[in-house]
């Protein structure tokens, strides 16, 4: 196998802004999102749901008491240790072929992925370089996506936390990039980036104003109002709430052909 490709860390939005894929991510292997059906030579869905586990909670060891009770919860103690034993030695295989030699350890009594700082995993992204993976926000990347019904509700509850936490770092890299690129008049990136926004989180006034600002800094001053009475009747008919006193403010510099380009109407390009 290949040795994994470094990721390079670029600043801001030099580096291409979520519109596909990286290269470095090709070189990863994919958590998030659905894909079609496991990698071989995995064979065991467990499986899968173990890896996710231990890139999650990588760098340290885990007992194999307690990753059998998370994963089997309803069998007894041999039982379940059993089908981790099966389930590590098929996982083994894989990590070996996708990940190198002795990224996964496993001992008597427990298990590790003991990876250091090395990115190996799409969601690695959101640490390194962000920018790179906000397309998994366009795209509704959902992490383990299918392995709601894996194991009881342990591993449930650990799923949905590790979920909500990835969704606010992609949000949170989205938002980062979208606002360098009103800030830089990439007027075009920008509106995707804050449309994609938008239809994550449709109540949010933040993302309102982005794609305010976004169209109206490219000229579009009839679809940055239209933009903004879209939003005004979508709150308005489920929430039965108008817009807030800054979204109105940036209508009205908007609607009156005022710059807005200038230091005060950047500072409406942050949530």
């Amino acid at each position: 196998m290949a040795p994994m490709a470094e990721v390079k860390v670029v600043g801001g939005c030099d580096a291409p802004c979520g519109a596909m894929q990286s290269d470095q991510e090709r070189d990863m292997v994919r958590l998030m999102g659905a894909g079609e059906g496991l990698p071989a030579p995995l064979i065991y869905r467990k499986g899968w749901a173990l890896l996710g586990y231990l890139a999650v909670e990588s760098n340290r060891m885990h007992s194999r008491n307690a990753l059998a009770a998370l994963l089997w919860p309803t069998l007894g103690e041999t039982s379940a240790l059993t089908n981790l034993r099966q389930v590590l030695s098929n996982l083994n295989r894989y990590c070996s072929m996708a990940l190198g030699e002795d990224v996964l350890r496993i001992e008597r009594g427990a298990v590790g992925l003991m990876r250091g700082n090395m990115p190996m995993f799409d969601i690695d992204l959101l640490q390194q370089v962000p920018c790179q993976a906000v397309h998994m926000l366009a795209e509704h990347c959902c992490f383990l996506d299918g392995m709601e019904d894996i194991a009881g509700s342990d591993f449930h509850s650990w799923l949905e936390t590790t979920r909500q936490d990835l969704d606010s770092k992609l949000t949170a890299a989205a938002e980062k990039c979208c606002d360098e690129l009103l800030a830089s008049q990439q007027w075009e990136r920008a509106a995707v980036m804050a449309r994609t926004l938008g239809q994550h989180d449709p109540w949010n006034e933040a993302h309102a104003r982005r794609i305010m600002r976004a169209h109206a800094g490219g000229g579009m001053r009839a679809a940055a109002m239209r933009a903004y009475e879209r939003f005004e009747a979508l709150l308005q008919r489920e929430l039965g709430l108008g817009p807030g006193q800054e979204t109105r403010r940036l209508l009205e510099q908007i609607s009156c052909r005022q710059n807005v380009d200038g230091p005060s109407a950047r500072a409406f390009s942050a949530a």
